[in-house]
C-alpha cells in the first residue's frame, strides 16, 4: 500500500451550522474524504460535556469558529464565508437561519451554484416542518421503535439514541457527494432538505409494503426470523457473553448438527425450516444448552469452519481488542489537545473502508470553540489578525479556549482500571 492518502473531496470547502451529532456524523464523513470542513458554532457552543462521545468523534479534523449571528456583523460574515464555500448545510429548525437571511434561497442568489443542505427531524414541506427534534425522537415517528416490541408491549430504542442521528449524516453526505457530482457536469447547485424521519422509514422496507397494503402492524419476532431457523443469541462461557447464529436453510441446518455432535436435534421434527419454526422454542433449550459450554470466540471460529454463519456478540469494550479490526487498521489512535480520562490518545474508527492502495485519512482530534476564527478567517476572507482581534473583543466572534470535560464517573460495574494501559494509550 503506497503512502497516498484517500481524499477524492480534496478541495471542497463546506461550511457547516452544525449542533448535536446529526450533521456532524455526515460533515466527518465529507471530511474523512478530504473535505475542508469548517463548523459554525454558536457562543457558548463549548457547552456539550454531556457530548464529551460527539464532541470526541463526529467533530474530529473540522476547523471551529464561533460567530453571534444576532450581530449584523456577524451575519455578515457568515454571508461572506457561504460565498466562499461550496457546501453550506446545518441542522438547525428550518426557520432559525431564515430570520437570520441566510436561507437556502438567500445564499443561491448571491451564488447559483452553491450546494445547500438542510436537515430537520421532519424536512419540509409539511405541518411538522418546524418541530423541533432529536434522534430518539424521529426513531419514534419513524416507526422503528414500535417493531421492536410485540403488540402490548412498552416500544423500545435501539442503543444509545445515535441511531438516527448516524443515518442521517450518512444520507447527508450522499445526497452532498451527489449535488457535487452534478455540479461538476452541469455547472449548478443545488437545495437539499432532508427528513430524518424519513432516513428511519426508509428502512421499513418489505414492512412499510405490508402495512400499508394489508392495514396490519408488522408481528415482531424478535431475535427470530421465519426465513432463517433457528435464529437468536445463545448464552457462552463467562458472565454475559453470548454468540448469534443464524441457519440460512435446511443444508446449513445439516451441518450446524453435524458440527455441534448433538444427537438430539438429529430428531426427525426438525428436518425442514417449517418444522424448525414450529418447534423454535425447545431448539432454543439444546442449542443454549450446548453454546453455553463454549467460548464465544472458539465457537465462532468452529462454526465458520462450516460457513454457518455466526459472531461473538461484541461489547464496545471487546471491538478494541477484536483481531479483525486490528488487521484491518479499523481504530485510529487519536491525540488529544488536553488529556481525556487520564490518556493523552484514545483508540477511534475512521471511515470503514478501504481503497486498494490507498490510506485512509488520520484523525485528528476536535477543535474548541471559536479556535480557528483566526486561521479560517485569514485563508477564507483575507481578514487579518487584528480584525478578527476587534471582532472577538465586541463580541462578534468568540474564541472560548479549551472545552471543560468534567469529572471522568467510575463506572459501578465490569471496571477495569487498568483497560486503557492494555491497550497501550499513552498517558
Amino acid at each position: 500500500m503506497s503512502n497516498e492518502v484517500y481524499a477524492p473531496l480534496k478541495g471542497i470547502r463546506i461550511l457547516s451550522f452544525e449542533l448535536a451529532f446529526a450533521l456532524p456524523a455526515g460533515t466527518r464523513a465529507l471530511h474523512d474524504l478530504g473535505a475542508e470542513v469548517v463548523r459554525v458554532t454558536p457562543p457558548g457552543g463549548n457547552n456539550f460535556g454531556r457530548y464529551v462521545s460527539v464532541s470526541d468523534g463526529v467533530f474530529h479534523g473540522k476547523s471551529c469558529i464561533s460567530i453571534d449571528l444576532t450581530k449584523q456583523e456577524g451575519r455578515d460574515i457568515a454571508m461572506s464565508l457561504a460565498i466562499q464555500a461550496d457546501v453550506v448545510c446545518n441542522n438547525f429548525r428550518p426557520s432559525v437561519l431564515t430570520k437570520y437571511d441566510l436561507a437556502a434561497k438567500v445564499l443561491r442568489e448571491r451564488k447559483p451554484e452553491l450546494i445547500t443542505l438542510q436537515m430537520s427531524g421532519y424536512g419540509t414541506p409539511g405541518p411538522w416542518s418546524d418541530f423541533p427534534a432529536y434522534g430518539p425522537s424521529t426513531e419514534a415517528a419513524g416507526g422503528l421503535n414500535r417493531l421492536m416490541v410485540n403488540e402490548g408491549e412498552v416500544p423500545i430504542r435501539i442503543g444509545t439514541g445515535v441511531f438516527s442521528d448516524q443515518l442521517a449524516g450518512r444520507h447527508a453526505a450522499l445526497a452532498i457527494v451527489a449535488a457535487l457530482q452534478r455540479r461538476a457536469e452541469t455547472g449548478l447547485g443545488e437545495d437539499i432538505d432532508l427528513s430524518m424521519t424519513e432516513c428511519i422509514t426508509h428502512l421499513m422496507g418489505e414492512l412499510m409494503t405490508e402495512a400499508v397494503v394489508s392495514g396490519e402492524v408488522p408481528v415482531s419476532h424478535g431475535n427470530r426470523n421465519p426465513e432463517r431457523v433457528p435464529q437468536g443469541i445463545y448464552p457462552c462461557v463467562g458472565d454475559d457473553e453470548w454468540i448469534a447464529i443464524s441457519i440460512e436453510d435446511d443444508a446449513m441446518w445439516r451441518d450446524f448438527v453435524e458440527v455441534s455432535e448433538q444427537d438430539m436435534l438429529n430428531d426427525g421434527s426438525y428436518e425442514t425450516q417449517q418444522s424448525r419454526w414450529k418447534h423454535h422454542d425447545k431448539l432454543d433449550e439444546l442449542i443454549a444448552t450446548w453454546t453455553s459450554k463454549w467460548d464465544k470466540n472458539e465457537l465462532t471460529e468452529l462454526l465458520q469452519t462450516r460457513r454457518i454463519a455466526s459472531a461473538p456478540v461484541r461489547t464496545v469494550k471487546d471491538s478494541a481488542l477484536d483481531p479483525q479490526f486490528q488487521a484491518r487498521g479499523a481504530l485510529q489512535l487519536v491525540e488529544h489537545q488536553q488529556p481525556l480520562f487520564g490518556y493523552a490518545a484514545h483508540p477511534h474508527p475512521p471511515l470503514p473502508w478501504l481503497m486498494a492502495g490507498r490510506i485512509r485519512k488520520r484523525l485528528t482530534d476536535f477543535r474548541n470553540n471559536g479556535e480557528d476564527n483566526e486561521e479560517v478567517l485569514y485563508r477564507w476572507l483575507g481578514m487579518t489578525k487584528k480584525e478578527v482581534n476587534r471582532l472577538e473583543d465586541e463580541g462578534v466572534l468568540y474564541n472560548e479556549g479549551p472545552v471543560q470535560l468534567g469529572t471522568f464517573r467510575i463506572p459501578q460495574t465490569n471496571y477495569d482500571p487498568e483497560f486503557g494501559q492494555k491497550l497501550g494509550l499513552p498517558k
